[in-house]
């Protein structure tokens, strides 16, 4: 069964890392009930944060996977499915990783 707030929720966790907030934090962006129905904005947020700061690799990468994701953009997790959700997190935790 796919629960999305699990997936958000570790987003979430993720956010608050990178903006040393809370989960109201960064206007309240950083709560996976937000996450959830908007999870490519909350993502779109952290790795815009490093973007100016990224080696030209790592910058290739955030594009590559914006260039990938790009119809998700609007769509909440559970319009999205859990497939496609498994695939955004892990990419986005393997770039989270190299910064």
């Amino acid at each position: 069964m796919f629960v999305p707030h699990k997936y958000a929720f570790q987003i979430e966790i993720t956010m608050k890392s990178v903006f040393k907030c809370g989960k109201s934090g960064f206007g309240g962006i950083a709560d996976a009930d937000f996450i959830e129905k908007q999870p490519f904005v909350a993502i779109a947020s952290v790795l815009g944060n490093f973007y100016n700061k990224l080696d030209s690799n790592t910058k290739n990468k955030v594009d590559k996977f914006i260039q990938d994701y790009y119809l998700e953009i609007g769509k909440s997790m559970e319009e999205i499915g859990e497939e496609t959700i498994k695939n955004i997190t892990k990419q986005f935790n393997n770039i989270i990783s190299t910064i």
